[in-house]
């Protein structure tokens, strides 16, 4: 009996820590600090995943990425129903060694990036922090927007997401895989 106490007590303590949501901004009010550098230079090849961490400014925002400097098409939108922590967006490909900055779009308003120079108000409009990961978004840098001209109120909690670079399966890999289910619907279908 003391087995599964111990048990249970361990699984309800694990549970608690399950999801660690990304720290936020501590001084809001307050710019935050001028980034060090506006953009990610890619480790390696593969696809540019977020996950959303959060964000409850009043106003409807879409997250985007630029690689090389082109600007991806935005999505990840903070107001879209049902949008929960943890919701998964494919932002774009990318090359080992791409540059890649990230932006946040106001519905009917303004563009805002990670990168103060290209800010209508010159403003500095996203802070990040690495993210050790919980049981919905993995480990990864988090990114947090403010999504009003001048900055607002500077807490950078308007819009958020974890992003990570992931592998994208190799076509003979996909190959693979669609003759192992194909195979596997026939013995099915034999059985």
């Amino acid at each position: 009996m003391s087995k599964h106490l111990m048990l249970g007590a361990a699984c309800a303590l694990t549970s608690l820590g399950a999801l660690a949501v990304p720290q936020t901004y501590a001084e809001a009010g307050l710019s935050g600090p001028a980034p060090a550098t506006a953009s990610f230079v890619a480790a390696s090849s593969g696809r540019l995943v977020a996950w959303y961490t959060g964000g409850v400014g009043g106003l409807t925002v879409l997250a985007g990425a630029s690689i090389n400097g082109v600007d991806g098409t935005p999505g990840l939108n903070n107001h879209a129903p049902g949008r929960q922590y943890g919701d998964r967006y494919v932002m774009a490909d990318v090359k080992a060694g791409d540059t890649v900055s990230f932006f946040i779009q106001v519905v009917d308003g303004a563009r805002y990036s990670t990168d103060p120079a290209r800010n209508g108000d010159g403003v500095n409009h996203a802070w990040w922090a690495a993210y050790a990961g919980d049981a919905l978004v993995p480990a990864g840098v988090n990114v947090a927007f403010e999504d009003l001209n001048g900055g607002g109120d500077l807490n950078y909690h308007d819009h958020s997401f974890v992003f990570q670079i992931t592998a994208v399966p190799e076509p003979a890999g996909w190959a693979l895989l669609l003759g192992g289910l194909a195979g596997l619907a026939a013995w099915r279908r034999r059985g």
